[in-house]
């Protein structure tokens, strides 16, 4: 989603999301914050219809239907938009804060002059200085609340600060694989499609894909525990051999994708093969016989991207060289080249 808005309209959207989620039973955090802040937007037609259709049923949003909806209407859309919205609201109170600031130290400037004015203007005029003793008195006033609000304000950008952590921690979640602590399928799918995008013609950029071989023969022989030990066991393997230069992922069930930028074919190749070799060497306690199961392999395709194709086209060539390792008995690793994948 885009906000191509003015500030003074995102101003009137912050108001209105706050006052909307005043009113619920859901508590104030970036989630609720999004909900309300789209809904207030006008420009998401089905959660609008959505809101109000649950507001006539239950009266109030609670925790469940306000994620519910997070989810289903803003997540899935665009991963960036809850932080989007908070930077606006940031940036909002921001401004505000730091005009009232600017108004505080005028208001103390003036009632420093008025103050000044006063004691000439009790020699001259006794009602004179009656209505001046009142202004600076309705002065202080003003300045005392001008204190107030920019403290009010110094708050809330600290709880804004507060809910960015949270939104960046949340979307951190939303990438990671929950058992490996690898990258999932959809951060990978967009760390791909941002590579693709600022990779040159001349830019070397290789994919591996690698899948544990008779996976569904390990489970059923050792059952589901075992088979998450496995996985992690390699996932440690790709995090390793990834570093800092490489883009690891668990890309569904037993299978694995590294990114390799910046890499030629033939060593994209290499640590592939460095891959395979130690998971061949990956030895696991079975908790129920206490034996050491070493019988795990991978196999593994690699491929190089082609200037110009799209993210499904390397993905597809990459797998099919993936299965060329099957079929040709597994625990090898195939390499694809464009020619090789033209043919």
């Amino acid at each position: 989603m885009q906000y191509e808005i003015t500030k003074e309209k995102s101003a009137e959207y912050l108001r209105q999301a706050i006052q909307h989620m005043s009113m619920q039973d859901a508590a104030f955090h970036p989630v609720s914050y999004a909900v309300w802040y789209e809904y207030s937007s006008g420009e998401h037609a089905h959660l609008i219809d959505e809101v109000n259709s649950l507001i006539e049923k239950e009266k109030k949003l609670n925790e469940k239907s306000t994620a519910q909806l997070f989810n289903k209407h803003i997540a899935s859309l665009d991963a960036d938009s809850a932080q989007d919205i908070v930077d606006r609201f940031n940036h909002v109170v921001s401004d505000i804060s730091a005009s009232t600031e600017k108004a505080g130290q005028d208001t103390s400037h003036f009632s420093k002059t008025l103050d000044a004015w006063s004691g000439e203007l009790q020699q001259l005029d006794g009602e004179v200085s009656r209505h001046m003793v009142g202004l600076l008195s309705e002065t202080a006033n003003i300045q005392q609340s001008m204190q107030t609000l920019q403290h009010q304000l110094t708050t809330s950008l600290h709880e804004i600060t507060d809910l960015k952590n949270e939104i960046i921690k949340a979307k951190q979640e939303a990438i990671s694989d929950g058992l490996t602590g690898l990258m999932n399928r959809r951060g990978f799918d967009v760390t791909l499609k941002h590579s693709l995008e600022s990779a040159s013609d001349f830019e070397d950029t290789c994919l591996i894909i690698g899948d544990i071989d008779f996976f569904k023969r390990v489970n059923d022989s050792y059952g589901h525990l075992f088979g998450d030990k496995v996985i992690q066991a390699v996932a440690r393997i790709m995090k390793t051999v990834s570093g800092d230069l490489y883009t690891a992922a668990r890309y569904g069930g037993e299978e694995f994708v590294l990114l390799l930028p910046h890499t030629p074919l033939e060593t994209a190749r290499e640590v592939a093969e460095t891959i395979r070799r130690h998971v061949a060497n990956i030895s696991i306690k079975n908790n129920v016989t206490s034996k050491l199961i070493s019988n795990i392999t991978i196999s593994l395709g690699v491929t190089a991207y082609q200037a110009g194709e799209t993210a499904e086209s390397f993905l597809n060539r990459a797998d099919q060289a993936l299965y060329t390792s099957k079929a040709k008995g597994r625990n090898q690793v195939t390499l694809i080249a464009d020619e090789l994948a033209a043919a």
